[in-house]
């Protein structure tokens, strides 16, 4: 997954030094045109990262963890089974640990034979359409826990560029339009700040999903249907551009 990064680009179109510096002296020789703005770019998910997790406890630390693990072989049997690549499934987290909440003494012998918890997740990389399919498999393999699913696309690049061009074209045209409205039209830029924010890249590690429940008439447990949705990958840029004025 990729980390948050800002990208920051600062190119002097004409050839005195002087304007390399962000400081443009602004004169009736030297009339300027500064425009500050923010564009967004989406595109479709193209790829999905779901972290699947399993918890088990018992009464000792092996048997919680045997347990643990006769579970999770099950589960990643049924992904392979199903033609997820092995290099496609990463380890997550892999805990064994005391439960706080464990209580000898609880009428609920379920309750009172939790001593050990034993926890352990995969990080599944399949394409977006592909998501729901894992999910459902796991379920259906013993997995207790959808933890988070993350959208992304196949080329980051492309898309951060697709924001960088997106908020520079706007800017000239608003450049164009406050010459034009006061009697004069855009020359060349003389200072550009380009940056890619990356604003949404937190919300791709958020669980995209929503769970419906059909008619339940008590007869049986409730059926319950995890439906993830996709969502759309987003980058944000802002350009701060100076240019001539004539």
């Amino acid at each position: 997954m990729r980390s948050l990064r800002g990208i920051a680009i600062a190119a002097c179109l004409c050839v005195a030094p002087a304007a390399i510096s962000q400081t443009v002296e602004v004169n009736r020789q030297n009339k300027t045109v500064e425009v500050t703005v923010t564009q967004k770019v989406s595109l479709d998910a193209e790829v999905a990262n779901v972290t699947i997790g399993c918890v088990e406890y018992g009464l000792s630390h092996d048997s919680a963890f045997q347990e643990n693990l006769r579970i999770a072989n099950q589960v990643v049997k049924a992904l392979l089974a199903a033609g997820v690549p092995k290099e496609n499934i990463t380890s997550g987290k892999v805990e064994l640990n005391e439960n706080q909440f464990f209580n000898p003494e609880s009428k609920d012998k379920s309750l009172s034979e939790r001593r050990f918890i034993a926890h352990q997740s995969w990080v599944v990389h399949v394409r977006a359409i592909d998501a729901q399919k894992v999910v459902d498999l796991a379920v259906q393999a013993g997995a207790n826990g959808i933890e988070s699913v993350s959208w992304d696309v196949l080329d980051q690049d492309t898309l951060e560029s697709r924001a960088r061009t997106s908020a520079l074209e706007k800017a000239h045209t608003i450049a164009e339009e406050i010459a034009k409205s006061n009697g004069g039209k855009v020359g060349q830029a003389i200072y550009i700040s380009n940056q890619v924010e990356g604003k949404n890249e937190f919300s791709r590690f958020q669980l995209y999903s929503r769970l419906f429940e059909t008619a339940y008439d008590g007869s049986a447990a409730p059926p319950f249907k995890l439906q993830l949705f996709p969502d759309k990958v987003t980058e944000e840029a802002t350009a701060h551009v100076i240019y001539t004025l004539e």
